[in-house]
């Protein structure tokens, strides 16, 4: 049994989302193979955008980020779903990870200045939908922005292994997100 925390990175706070639905699935998939489940729904958080380099090397207070923070500590997998804007991840996402990260949250400094991860043992999989046909985006575009969520993020903060899962075009329109749905939540169960 594992305690997992899933990441609905959906700017758009509508239940009726396909993210919410993925997110419903892969969340219930693991509380039905037993895991401890937490979520965060990143649309309905309030917390201000960081400014300045001084600000990312302070302790954020915001109630909603210092939960957070507490939530990413505690799992042992961690789950992000979102929808792909203008590339890769929404800016309301990427802003909510910049306040989780601050102050060496997500990557400590060592002797000399190397960077190393301060979540290691924790494994993340990564879902993401996207209009165009994922075989399109991976090839065409190099899933540069996935890529860089991947490595730059989650990898440098010490989650590994990062399973990235790519679904567009005809995925996600219906009827094929039903079929989509139940895949999320098999993987879900496995935490894959």
């Amino acid at each position: 049994m594992k305690k997992l925390l899933v990441v609905n990175g959906n700017p758009d706070a509508a239940t009726d989302r396909l993210t919410n639905g993925l997110a419903d699935a892969y969340q219930e998939g693991a509380e039905a193979a037993g895991h401890s489940v937490s979520r965060i729904n990143v649309g309905v958080l309030a917390f201000s955008m960081l400014r300045t380099a001084a600000e990312f090397g302070t302790t954020p207070s915001e109630q909603a980020i210092v939960h957070a923070r507490s939530a990413f500590l505690a799992a042992d997998h961690v789950a992000f779903l979102y929808p792909l804007w203008l590339g890769g991840p929404p800016a309301l996402l990427k802003g909510f990870l910049e306040q989780v990260a601050r102050n060496q949250f997500f990557i400590r400094e060592n002797k000399g200045g190397f960077p190393r991860g301060a979540l290691t043992g924790r494994s993340a999989s990564v879902i993401v939908t996207m209009g165009m046909p994922s075989l399109l985006y991976r090839t065409l575009f190099g899933a540069h922005g996935t890529k860089a969520f991947d490595r730059s993020i989650l990898r440098m903060a010490g989650f590994s292994p990062v399973r990235t899962h790519l679904f567009g075009g005809r995925a996600i329109t219906a009827p094929h997100t039903t079929a989509l749905i139940e895949k999320v939540r098999r993987m879900g169960r496995k935490l894959a």
